[in-house]
């Protein structure tokens, strides 16, 4: 598949909203960081931005979704809508790491991204223009600032957890607002990259990682303890 496939890519990992229609070097995007629900503006702003760019639905050659870790009703919500669309128009569909489809902002030697995962905590990852340097971990945002003040040089931090950080290390430079939060259209260059090189996945056991247990799983089991 070519890497400038017609690629429609849903962002839904954070309270952001985002849908883009990625055509060639051209892209619509639709984006909305509020507190609004997803099950509420997804769809809108799906049609919107395939309205906007003029693409018809027979053209879509790619479906690209952000598949965590993040808010785990989020990433339901749009996974759902990726994988029925998929289905629905026989359209290859990929799933983005959403930390890798985040750094997509910083083309830069060393980034750090970073998003919300409740009680001061993150998920995190490291990356080097692009590539990864790190697994996908979670972790206390002091503890995570400690690992990027180790590096030698600049580290830019991207993501909604970065407003969590009380006190940056001297190397390490937080992203301005405009691209801190993760977008659609990142998900769909990461998408084509990915598809480009066969990385196609199956619409139907396609699952979000989302690195961590819910807090409804946690405390049904500790109303429920095993027997065992």
């Amino acid at each position: 598949m070519s890497s400038k496939s017609l690629c429609i890519a849903i962002e839904t990992a954070s309270r952001v909203s985002s849908v883009a229609v990625l055509e060639g070097d051209r892209f619509t995007e639709i984006s909305q960081d509020a507190p609004t629900m997803h099950s509420e503006t997804l769809l809108p702003q799906l049609e919107t931005a395939l309205e906007l760019s003029k693409v018809p639905r027979g053209a879509v050659e790619l479906i690209a979704v952000s598949i965590g870790p993040g808010s785990f009703t989020g990433l339901r919500i749009g996974l759902a809508t990726a994988k029925a669309l998929s289905y629905a128009w026989s359209v290859p569909i990929v799933g983005v790491p959403t930390l890798e489809a985040l750094a997509y902002h910083y083309p830069f030697d060393r980034v750090l991204t970073m998003l919300d995962a409740q009680k001061n905590c993150a998920y995190y990852q490291f990356f080097d223009r692009l590539k990864a340097t790190s697994d996908v971990r979670v972790g206390a945002i002091d503890e995570i600032m400690g690992l990027a003040a180790a590096f030698e040089g600049k580290v830019i931090a991207g993501g909604d957890a970065i407003r969590k950080i009380k006190e940056a290390p001297s190397n390490v430079e937080v992203a301005p607002m405009n691209l801190r939060m993760p977008r659609a259209v990142n998900v769909g260059l990461c998408a084509r990259r990915l598809a480009a090189d066969g990385l196609i996945d199956n619409v139907m056991n396609l699952e979000p990682k989302y690195v961590r247990r819910s807090e409804a799983e946690v405390l049904w089991e500790k109303r429920h303890p095993s027997s065992d």
